[in-house]
């Protein structure tokens, strides 16, 4: 966790892991001031240019163009117009970022998707929102006021589970954390927190979003794994007559109660939870 520990300044065990990550957020003063160099128009126009990675343009809530294909001189022009030009995946347009990438993904075992985000003075790019990563926010240029609320709508979301409508006009939480973030500042937001941008000053940062295991990302692992088990290659008796429906009925909720049984002691045990971490390792070396 080299970087991670460079913008904290201390062992991330110490207090941020086991306190802040996946629970509550994180902001740091100066924690980032290394990093403000590593953001700015020339590298946005090279990354964009490269085609490598998505381009949106979006504006105060709304979505300009999606997934558009121009190139920086046209984007800038954009730009000038009040939109936030954000960029997507720029880890693979830039071996400097995929380093960056490279780094949280070996750390957290975990997919990271690395964004630019690029904002007028007076602006924001979007409304309320949450996300579904765990999102560190390195601001490098300009400055943004951040007001981050907790999620008691839809808390802990999944890509897949994610409503049309995130429904923050239903969130009653009276709690309230305003963060500003200035040139050098850092900024943690867990996944599922309500939060909204102003920004204050025409602004540049890099946002980090990492995607740790969910509880359901171990439950998808378990055909791979029962799939070596003679147990779990039963054939089902679909061909067997009964005298009724509920007689069915009946058969396979026995048959289920024995494989809930060993399911639950596959699930817990040394052999299955050593192949999934073993498994989950490899894919983020």
């Amino acid at each position: 966790m080299n970087i991670l520990r460079k913008l904290l300044g201390e062992d991330p065990n110490l207090s941020f892991l086991p306190k802040h990550f996946t629970r509550l957020p994180f902001s740091k003063t100066h924690g980032a001031t290394d990093f403000k160099e590593i953001l700015n128009w020339k590298v946005v126009e090279d990354i964009i240019d490269t085609k490598k990675s998505v381009l949106r343009i979006v504006q105060d809530g709304k979505v300009i163009k999606d997934y558009v294909d121009i190139d920086s001189k046209e984007a800038k022009e954009h730009h000038k117009k009040g939109h936030t030009l954000l960029v997507r995946y720029a880890e693979k347009a830039s071996p400097m970022f995929n380093a960056i990438a490279q780094d949280f993904a070996r750390s957290f075992h975990s997919d990271v998707d690395i964004q630019l985000y690029c904002t007028p003075e007076g602006h924001n790019a979007f409304g309320w929102h949450y996300d579904v990563e765990e999102v560190f926010i390195i601001q490098v240029q300009g400055s943004k006021a951040y007001t981050i609320r907790p999620n008691t709508v839809h808390p802990n979301p999944l890509i897949s589970s994610i409503p049309k409508n995130l429904g923050y006009e239903n969130e009653k939480t009276p709690i309230e954390i305003n963060v500003t973030l200035d040139e050098g500042d850092w900024l943690y937001i867990p996944s599922g927190w309500w939060h909204i941008a102003k920004t204050q000053k025409e602004s540049m940062h890099i946002s980090i979003g990492i995607m740790p295991s969910s509880a359901i990302d171990m439950v998808q692992y378990l055909p791979k794994y029962l799939a070596q088990k003679p147990f779990w290659r039963t054939r089902m008796p679909i061909h067997m007559t009964f005298d009724d429906f509920e007689e069915e009925i009946k058969f396979y909720q026995e048959a289920m109660g024995k494989l809930g049984k060993n399911l639950a002691e596959e699930m817990g045990s040394k052999e299955y939870l050593e192949s999934y971490l073993l498994w989950k390792k490899r894919l983020h070396q």
